[in-house]
């Protein structure tokens, strides 16, 4: 028996870069999150703006060490970042 986890996508492009944000499908916070997409993608965007300002001059690497703190003891949400826009 495995336990893979599926989920919920939210992608968006932000700076230059593409994201997805996951939220776990059994997440009880999921219909909320659903419910206000557009809300909760601006969240993402604010949470990227306070913890990388400088995005636009961080390298590839840099970013993706920013976002492995960000999802770090995350259980059932994390964003990825998947490409440039």
């Amino acid at each position: 028996m495995t336990n893979t986890v599926a989920f919920a996508i939210f992608p968006f492009e932000h700076k230059g870069y593409q994201f997805i944000s996951k939220v776990a499908e059994t997440s009880r916070y999921l219909p909320q999150i659903v419910a206000i997409k557009d809300e909760f993608i601006k969240m993402n965007i604010g949470a990227i703006d306070e913890l990388m300002p400088d995005i636009e001059e961080m390298s590839w690497a840099s970013i993706e060490k920013q976002i492995y703190v960000i999802n770090e003891g995350g259980t059932e949400m994390f964003l990825e970042l998947v490409g440039v826009a």
